[in-house]
This record gives structure tokens, C-alpha cells and sequence, in this order.
């Protein structure tokens, strides 16, 4: 696909090397905010059928990229490189920033078992002096920092991985099921802004008191359970959230 062509030989399906092609413009702020990305404008560029084009219009748009106007067309989203859509499911942010393309890395520190802190145990529904395990992830996102999280794990006393285990999976919650066949079905967020404190300035690379947005998560397992507690602090410029609502 260089230069924004397709390669017909590659066995890729066509809409996949069409969703990536204009997916890149969009992240690489080439494709025109302004300008609507019409059927028949990428039916003339990419010389393919319809149903190509249409397939990575709406996976463009499931995914935040892109956005419909009635009656005017499909216009590019400006600004962050990471649109996390609405159906990624709890624990799998990482494996998403792969499947992207975005060559996500991580760093984790700060390992240990604790009692968590009273706010927490509360939302988990823990009993006193129940141990937690605890670690501080940093996301990067083509080498580029993008997510501070801070983590409190609900899982066995033997489920001790090491940093180097929870940065090649990118979740404690691959190596929980994996081990133990614990799954998470579903988790509850709350978002809001934030300013960035001076830890979070130095590990997320932007000034102090620049806007953040913070995520906290409260996991649930298979069977309705708290299964862990997170508080992740995101550069707001670079990643917009997708929430989906029904009444």
C-alpha cells in the first residue's frame, strides 16, 4: 500500500487496504476536515467496486475515525490518533491499539500485593484486609505515551505475573484467564477532565496542568463479580472515547 495505493496481489481484502490507506490520512492529519470523503470520490481513486468502499466507511465510522452528515457526506474526525469505539471489550484496549496498527509497548512498575484504599475496597465490595494486586501501567502508542493507568487486580494469591509477563500481553486480565479461567463480561466508567499533576506531566510527556482525560473502570466478571478497579489518565488530544447509550 505505499502511497496510498492498493496492492492487488497482497491477499488483504480490498475495504481492510482501503480503511488503513484512509485511516492513515486521517491520523496524519493529510485528509481535509473540511472536505466530505463522498462514494464516488474513492470509487474514481481506488478503482474498486462499491461494496469495498462502504465496508471501510463504516468501519471508519464504528471506529470514531469518521463521521456522517446527512445529506453531505463522510467527513474525516481531526485530532487524536486513538478512537476507541464504544464495543472493545473490558481489558482489550491494548490489543485494540495492535490491531490498529498503532505498535502499542508498555511499561509497568510498581508491582506489589496491598490493601487498596477505602474509596476502592468500597466499590469493589471488598471484605477488610483483603489483598489486591497493584501496579502503575504506562501505554504507549507508536512510541509515543498516550495512557497512564493505575491498577488494582481482584485475582488469587498465586496469580503473581511479572512486569515483563504484563507488558508482553498488555493485561493482567489475558494472563487471569489464561491461568485461571477468569473472564470479564462487562465494566462500568466514569470519565471526566482533569488537569495533569507533575507525575503526570512526566510520565505522559505535556506540561503541567495541561487537560487529561481520566477514565475510571470498575471490572465485573463472568459471573457478576468485581474482578478489579482501574483509573487511567489519557492525553485528551490524542484519544477520543466512543460511548454508546440506550434507553
Amino acid at each position: 500500500m505505499a502511497n496510498g495505493e492498493l496492492d492487488l496481489s497482497s491477499g488483504v481484502p480490498l475495504y481492510r487496504q482501503i480503511k488503513d490507506i484512509l485511516r492513515t490520512e486521517i491520523v496524519g492529519g493529510v485528509a481535509d476536515p473540511r472536505k466530505p470523503m463522498t462514494e464516488e470520490q474513492l470509487l474514481s481513486r481506488f478503482e474498486v467496486s462499491r461494496a469495498p468502499i462502504r465496508q471501510a466507511l463504516k468501519e471508519l465510522a464504528t471506529e470514531g475515525y469518521v463521521y456522517r452528515k446527512q445529506g453531505r457526506g463522510t467527513f474525516p474526525v481531526p485530532g487524536a490518533r486513538v478512537h476507541r469505539p464504544a464495543d472493545v471489550r473490558p481489558g482489550a484496549l491494548y490489543q485494540y491499539l495492535s490491531d490498529s496498527g498503532l505498535r502499542p509497548a508498555s511499561k509497568v512498575s510498581g508491582i506489589e500485593r496491598v490493601e487498596p484504599p477505602a474509596r476502592i475496597r468500597d466499590r469493589l465490595g471488598l471484605a477488610a484486609h483483603e489483598r489486591l494486586l497493584h501496579f502503575t501501567r504506562l501505554i504507549l502508542a507508536e512510541g509515543e505515551p498516550l495512557v497512564e493507568a493505575d491498577v488494582f487486580i481482584r485475582a488469587p494469591e498465586e496469580f503473581s505475573p511479572s512486569a515483563a509477563e504484563l507488558e508482553e500481553t498488555g493485561s493482567a486480565f489475558v494472563l487471569l484467564e489464561r491461568g485461571f479461567g477468569i473472564t470479564l463480561d462487562r465494566a462500568e466508567h466514569e470519565a471526566w477532565a482533569t488537569a495533569a499533576t507533575a507525575g503526570h506531566a512526566s510520565a505522559l510527556g505535556v506540561r503541567e496542568g495541561s487537560p487529561l482525560l481520566a477514565i475510571e473502570t470498575v471490572f465485573f466478571t463472568a459471573g457478576g463479580l468485581p474482578a478489579g478497579w482501574r483509573s487511567a489518565v489519557h492525553r485528551a488530544e490524542e484519544f477520543k472515547y466512543r460511548f454508546v447509550t440506550s434507553g
